[in-house]
């Protein structure tokens, strides 16, 4: 009788399926958690914003990106130079601010998701630089797909109301930036924040 006792006692089975779905319940509340972060941020709707970029790849694979606006490319330090994608949908605030960039990098101006999705396609380390303010939610989403199908592009993003204990909790998120760096725009600290990134790849 104790051998049958010890036979219908339970053994302990792992669940991996509950712990998958334990981890995608974190991961989803930290996605929670960078939505709900407040950058003064007005409403903004871009559900489809997104979806378009890694959806699809471009036709054409460019060898070496273009730059769009020549304007916006600054002679280039050898000691600094990788390029920076400044990504100005539904503003020209990069445009506008081209004058208070660092000199050093390859700046390029992208001012569509089709542009954009050329600069991605680019196998070699760059980062894209993003105005929060402009489209909180849609760069969320492309912060988010960019880490996960990109791994030699790194992302940057700039907010006015952004504090370091803010770009921590967000930076932890499934949209988490390389980097943050609080409005307005000065050259040193944007050049300190870029090469912090280029020394995390």
């Amino acid at each position: 009788m104790s051998n049958v006792e010890e036979d219908d006692k339970p053994t302990v089975v792992l669940d991996l399926n509950a712990l998958k779905k334990q981890k995608l319940k974190q991961e989803e509340d930290l996605a929670n958690i960078a939505s709900e972060l407040e950058f003064n941020v007005g409403d903004v709707d871009s559900e489809t914003y997104a979806q378009k970029v890694l959806a699809q790849k471009p036709k054409t694979q460019t060898k070496t990106p273009v730059p769009v606006a020549k304007a916006a490319v600054k002679p280039v330090a050898a000691k600094t130079s990788f390029p920076v994608i400044l990504f100005d949908f539904q503003s020209d605030f990069f445009q506008k601010s081209k004058d208070k960039f660092p000199e050093g990098f390859e700046y390029h101006l992208a001012k569509d998701l089709a542009e954009l999705n050329k600069f991605l396609a680019s196998k070699t380390f760059q980062v894209v630089v993003f105005n929060y303010d402009v489209n909180a939610k849609a760069v969320n989403q492309l912060t988010a797909q960019i880490k996960q199908k990109f791994p030699h592009t790194k992302t940057l993003i700039l907010a006015r109301a952004i504090s370091p204990e803010k770009a921590k909790l967000h930076a932890k998120t499934a949209s988490g930036a390389n980097g943050y760096l609080q409005l307005p725009l000065n050259a040193d600290k944007l050049e300190a924040e870029l090469l912090k990134i280029q020394n995390q790849k």
